[in-house]
């Protein structure tokens, strides 16, 4: 059966053209032997009208969503994990500890520069910088394509939460969790005390209350910071990045929390005007011989630095 106004190809038991709206010949006598809600309603041309009126919404609501689709306004795919970006890198900074202090792991992923980051990845300097090939990279393919840049987007984003969960055990585990050897439990009583100790230790959240304190100047925590040598480390990563050195800021931020005084090092990257996390361990962590468990977090009386 066809419909007789548009002439699309319509279920032979069809009442109505799902194409057009107008009624499918041969549905009268249909509605004369089989009652049904719709037969109720267009008794009444105000009731007829409302039925009509519906579908007309409906199809608009379904057009719209279309042109909503194709300007890019909405979209079935993954949701941006970046946010807006911020005003300073220490802005960012202080964005991530807020969040880790409130256990919020969507805000704090975006801080971080992903999506950007990807976009403007330059993998022929990584692999020029290393002078190899690591299986490790942040990102391990170019981004020739679609397909490469949305791998390296889930890459960089499963890095990230990585990094948050090592530093989640590192203050939030026992120390036989945080030297990443296996944990043999073969006796039953010895696995259950495991577990409930695990339990129990995740039950006490460290930075639970950070106040954030203060910022400082990398360079106040190592002369190291501003030799030649190491600005042209940076140099190259702001490459890698593609952004310019100026991009490219290594920051301090100290907080309060579980009755000390911390420090955290990230290093943030500025696209588009904004700044974003690019590491929570940076540059000056690694001057400070910080340990890599602990990701850019450290009690501030580890450090001489007053």
């Amino acid at each position: 059966m066809f419909c007789s106004q548009c002439g699309k190809k319509l279920d032979r038991d069809a009442r109505f053209c799902v194409y057009c709206g107008k009624e499918a010949a041969g549905a009268e006598s249909a509605r004369a032997s089989v009652p049904s809600v719709e037969q109720k309603v267009s008794k009444s041309p105000k009731g007829k009208n409302l039925l009509f009126g519906a579908c007309g919404t409906a199809l608009g609501a379904i057009f719209l969503a279309v042109i909503f689709l194709i300007m890019g306004v909405i979209s079935f795919g993954g949701t941006t994990i970046e946010g807006s970006g911020f005003a300073t890198p220490e802005d960012a900074a202080k964005a991530y500890l807020k969040g880790l202090r409130d256990q919020d792991l969507d805000a704090m992923l975006s801080v971080f520069a992903v999506e950007s980051y990807a976009a403007h990845y330059d993998f022929e300097a990584m692999v020029e910088w290393l002078a190899s090939y690591q299986p490790n990279l942040e990102m391990r393919l170019p981004g020739t394509n679609e397909y490469t840049g949305r791998l390296n987007i889930e890459m960089h984003r499963n890095q990230i939460v990585n990094q948050i969960i090592t530093q989640y055990m590192a203050y939030n585990a026992s120390d036989e969790l945080n030297d990443y050897k296996p944990v043999i439990l073969e006796d039953p009583a010895e696995l259950k005390e495991f577990v409930e100790k695990f339990e129990n230790d995740t039950q006490d959240y460290v930075f639970a209350d950070i106040q954030i304190t203060g910022a400082m100047q990398p360079e106040d925590l190592s002369e190291m910071y501003l030799v030649e040598q190491n600005q042209q480390n940076i140099a190259r990563q702001a490459m890698i990045y593609g952004v310019n050195t100026g991009d490219v800021a290594n920051v301090v931020i100290t907080f309060e929390a579980d009755g000390q005084e911390w420090i955290f090092c990230p290093q943030a990257i500025r696209y588009d005007g904004k700044w974003y996390l690019q590491s929570l361990q940076g540059n000056i962590a690694i001057l400070l011989n910080m340990s890599p468990y602990t990701v850019g977090i450290a009690p501030a009386d580890a450090f001489d630095f007053e």
